[in-house]
């Protein structure tokens, strides 16, 4: 099966078979066995595969006569799975499979095994190791993830086929719910007198289905999406994050038209160069309508700069950094670049706190400088005064020295003696002199925040709080009020599990893989949804699916609503205010106008 025949699927990751094994009772072993195997499941639950594969591996290696290696192998090879190394995992599952053949965990290496040959291209092998997970399975969640893995790899891959003899394998009692999920394949056999009598002894019949077949699509259709995204390498798990959303979105698309979106995986490597190679080359073909990444904002600044001259439209998902929608005009920016972060928050100071005033606290990492610039910039540009700015590095844990710089400045400011004595004339240790400020600009990750705000309260420093989407984090809300004063934050993120969008697209990616999806799979799922919708008014055609694309306003979408600028931007950056622990929505929200990047 070539690349380009692969399912939109690519086989189901097997996340609810996976937390079934994973949550079983405890083994029994000596101690020092046990120690480390619940330490490798912990590092599993915590999704560091890597960490988890060492422990698991070097079970094997200093216990091999004992009677749970079956669990050290089945568990080392699901890690390679899950960090990507598809070859790896498969050598690990076959080698399970061979070893370890009476073991309650069989159906489970086979639908592993069955998920690793999809992404290599192996159809055939992935849709027997998906039967015999099926034939062996005692579970019937297992039973019907099969099912729905060997429908979605019919239905999209044309060159894989299901001869009806393997179900002829299969235990009586579940033999017509599989026979049933796939009778429209059947019905296509060559070998139509076994695939007559499967559906005859399950009560169906096969003209019925060989005429479904045939007016189901009466133009067959196919639309070609590419996908650059790294499908290898180290970041290769974030790129199957988007293709998963994207699956959901192309699922639902072909029950809404009757069409059918093939995805089709171009791994970009996480090169730069390779991405733009490849959009380079996928732009000449006419019949790709648009297109799907990268993931990064380097391989997308390239990507984008390289269609400068062509005319493929492309969706860049999860890249950040401003400007990238401007190297092309037919390229579209889906989430809010970081700097529109600090201008909004900028606005919002001058707009609805009337502040003249800011200090700036922020972390040295390139995104809240960028936020920290864009937000020093714009207050200045509308007439405040940005008093001080602090930076602050990621390992520092001690804030004391930028916290008494911010409060010495201050203190030229307002000179007068009373800040050194309380009411009755008795002298104030320094750091406990409390010193105002109009607003307080805090960019900065979830780890650092929880550590600057109460030594911030310790230090006195009074003035309203600004944030960053690193507020919007359980361990900061939990804070207390005391501690966050009300702050405002912006995130284009928190309003979309409050929609009915995401709650269709959460159910939708928890049947399939087992999980409730993270934020780029909720990014892969609109990139595709806003083309696929596009598509449908446009024909296909380029120009017109640019136009129709450029005109979306306040679109609700699984990862939050969207609202292209004048730049293909997407802008829309909802604000919120912490209080009693949750971040609640601010209306109206504050909008900005477009400018450019900082340079």
């Amino acid at each position: 099966m070539q690349k380009k025949l692969w399912p939109a699927l690519i086989g189901l990751t097997l996340l609810v078979a996976y937390s079934i094994a994973l949550c079983a009772a405890g083994i029994e072993d000596q101690k020092e066995v046990v120690a480390e195997y619940t330490k490798g499941r912990r590092l599993m639950r915590e999704s560091d595969y890597f960490g988890a594969s060492k422990v698991f591996q070097q079970l094997e290696g200093r216990f091999p006569d004992s009677k749970n290696l079956d669990l050290f192998v089945l568990h080392r090879s699901k890690c390679d799975f899950y960090l990507g190394e598809f070859a790896k995992a498969a050598a690990g599952f076959s080698f399970f499979l061979n070893r370890f053949a009476g073991s309650a965990e069989t159906p489970y290496a086979h639908f592993f095994l069955a998920n690793c040959q999809y992404r290599q291209g192996q159809g055939a092998e992935a849709v027997q190791n998906y039967l015999d997970a099926y034939r062996l399975s005692q579970d019937n969640r297992l039973d019907d993830l099969v099912r729905r893995s060997i429908e979605a790899a019919l239905a999209n891959a044309s060159a894989v086929t299901l001869d009806p003899t393997f179900l002829e394998n299969i235990p009586e009692h579940k033999r017509c719910p599989i026979v049933r999920s796939t009778a429209p394949y059947l019905a296509q056999s060559s070998n139509r007198a076994a695939a007559e009598r499967l559906l005859t002894a399950c009560g169906e019949q096969m003209d019925r289905y060989q005429r479904r077949v045939q007016n189901s699509s009466p133009s067959n259709e196919t639309l070609s999406i590419p996908m650059m995204l790294p499908f290898s390498g180290e970041l290769s798990g974030y790129g199957q994050e988007i293709y998963n959303g994207a699956v959901i979105a192309a699922e639902r698309f072909r029950r809404e038209s009757g069409l059918l979106i093939e995805l089709v995986p171009h791994d970009t490597k996480g090169d730069p160069m390779e991405a733009a190679r490849l959009a380079a080359e996928l732009s000449q073909d006419r019949s790709i309508p648009a297109a799907i990444g990268p993931l990064t904002s380097d391989a997308a600044a390239v990507t984008s700069a390289t269609l400068a001259c062509r005319e493929l439209p492309l969706v860049i998902p999860a890249a950040t950094q401003a400007g990238l929608a401007r190297l092309s005009k037919n390229t579209f920016q889906l989430s809010p670049n970081i700097e529109l972060q600090g201008l909004i928050m900028a606005q919002y100071a001058v707009d609805s706190l009337k502040a003249d005033s800011a200090v700036i606290v922020t972390s040295t990492a390139a995104d809240h400088l960028r936020m920290s610039r864009a937000f020093a910039r714009r207050f200045e540009t509308l007439g405040g005064e940005v008093v001080a700015v602090e930076y602050y590095r990621s390992r520092d844990k001690d804030f004391g020295p930028y916290l008494r710089d911010v409060k010495a400045m201050l203190w030229d400011r307002h000179p007068d003696s009373i800040f050194f004595t309380n009411e009755y004339g008795d002298t104030l240790d320094p750091d406990g002199i409390p010193v105002q400020i109009d607003c307080l600009y805090l960019p900065g990750s979830p780890q650092q925040l929880r550590q600057l705000l109460p030594q911030i309260h310790f230090y006195k420093i009074e003035g309203a709080y600004l944030g960053s989407d690193g507020w919007a984090d359980d361990a900061i809300l939990r804070l207390g009020d005391d501690v966050t004063r009300g702050a405002v934050l912006p995130s284009p993120f928190l309003s979309a599990f409050n929609s009915e969008e995401y709650t269709q697209f959460a159910a939708a990616y928890d049947t399939r893989y087992g999980m409730q999806p993270p934020r780029l799979a909720a990014l892969g799922y609109d990139a595709l949804r806003l083309i696929s919708l596009t598509i449908a008014e446009s024909a296909g055609d380029r120009d017109k699916l640019v136009k129709r694309l450029a005109a979306t306003r306040d679109f609700v979408g699984a990862s939050g609503r969207i609202t292209w600028s004048d730049q293909r931007e997407n802008t829309n950056m909802p604000l919120y205010r912490i209080s009693s622990g949750v971040a609640q929505p601010l209306t109206p929200p504050t909008t900005v106008a477009d400018e450019p990047p900082i340079e």
